[in-house]
């Protein structure tokens, strides 16, 4: 894919440096090619010619289709007004090894051309295929690049992003940022002090209005381990956000208890109605549901199991105020699209003496 394909052409009356030039042996991402000198110049293309004249010309005859470098063969003493326009001087005669190495070292050079255009292409397609706000800062804060899904979502282009620091691109008062709560710059500062990946959710105001990101930022060295400045990733999380909020809303307005697990029975949501049946005033996540139900609960019931709904019905006793009474607990798999297990749902309900459900008395 990163082949290097060179054109070599020799207008030379020393037909000893074009034997010597053929022996020399490339790795196999380079392929050489000697060309008549009437065939087209096009892709990479090397000429070596016993005229200084020629080897200005035809460097500089390089188009959109050709990149052309030329050597000029003689006395350097010929062309030192002309060096600028030549990409090396080697003498008439010398040893075949020396010429060899020569030819090597440009030959090297124009792989390296070819690499750094090849890299940094591969670089931007790749970064402009992605659905994401892309960029990279250098230590000061400015924006080195960014992809096309950003330059879309501040609707400026690229080369107007490039340069800008945050406040510039998204056209925010430093004062604002400071005291608010969008996007912060700061968080750099975090990168280049620890020298890691970092995460966050972060709110940003765009043009077409308010977006929570997650945000995923890291730090950028050069090859002497170096920090030169961070790259960044945000995906547009809102939606999600949006959907969280609306099932804490749902779980809380329902009028029992609720306990909502992840798929390893950490508790993640709890609403208030069981709070107040557990008296818990702590953070939710401390709660214990497998313990609570384990010390707390005693089955008087076999389990009900329902496998094509997944979920388990059971009866437990406890003791409420030193008051027996009855659970009926009710455990219910949350599954993805792909049918993958990623939760429960807990519903435990009080149960009177005759069986029947009972309500949990306001706080």
């Amino acid at each position: 894919m990163n082949e290097l394909k060179l054109n070599v052409f020799l207008n030379l009356t020393n037909s000893g440096i074009e034997d010597v030039l053929r022996t020399v042996v490339f790795p196999s991402d380079i392929k050489i090619t000697f060309c008549d000198m009437f065939d087209d110049a096009f892709g990479y293309c090397l000429l070596l010619t016993e005229s200084v004249d020629e080897a200005s010309a035809f460097k500089s005859a390089g188009g959109s289709k050709a990149r052309l470098y030329s050597v000029y063969i003689g006395d350097s003493k010929s062309c030192e007004n002309r060096c600028d326009s030549l990409d090396d001087i080697w003498p008439v005669s010398e040893n075949a090894n020396i010429t060899k190495t020569r030819f090597k070292k440009i030959v090297g050079n124009i792989k390296a051309v070819h690499d750094a255009w090849f890299f940094k292409n591969l670089y931007f397609t790749a970064l402009d295929s992605i659905p994401s706000l892309c960029w990279c800062k250098d230590l000061e804060g400015r924006h080195y690049n960014v992809n096309q899904h950003f330059s879309q979502t501040v609707r400026k282009s690229k080369e107007e992003c490039e340069g800008k620091d945050h406040y510039q691109i998204w056209n925010v008062d430093p004062a604002e940022h400071a005291s608010g709560d969008l996007i912060c710059v700061d968080s750099e500062d975090l990168v280049l002090t620890e020298l890691r990946t970092i995460r966050l959710e972060e709110n940003l105001e765009t043009q077409d209005g308010r977006v929570k990101l997650m945000t995923y930022k890291s730090p950028v060295f050069n090859e002497f381990g170096e920090v030169i400045g961070t790259v960044g990733v945000a995906n547009d999380i809102t939606a999600l956000s949006n959907v969280k909020h609306e099932n804490s809303l749902l779980v809380e307005s329902v009028p029992f208890p609720v306990i909502v697990c992840d798929s390893n029975w950490k508790t993640v949501m709890m609403n208030g109605t069981m709070r107040r049946l557990l008296n818990l005033s702590g953070p939710v996540d401390k709660f214990d549901y497998q313990t609570w139900k384990k010390y707390f609960l005693t089955p008087v019931s076999e389990p009900s199991i329902n496998e094509e709904r997944h979920y388990v019905n059971q009866i437990f006793a406890a003791v409420d105020n030193r008051v027996p009474f009855k659970f009926q607990l009710n455990e219910q798999d949350i599954r993805d699209v792909f049918d993958n297990l990623t939760g429960y749902i807990v519903i435990p309900r009080k149960l009177g003496p005759n069986g029947e459900m009972l309500g949990v008395p306001e706080a």
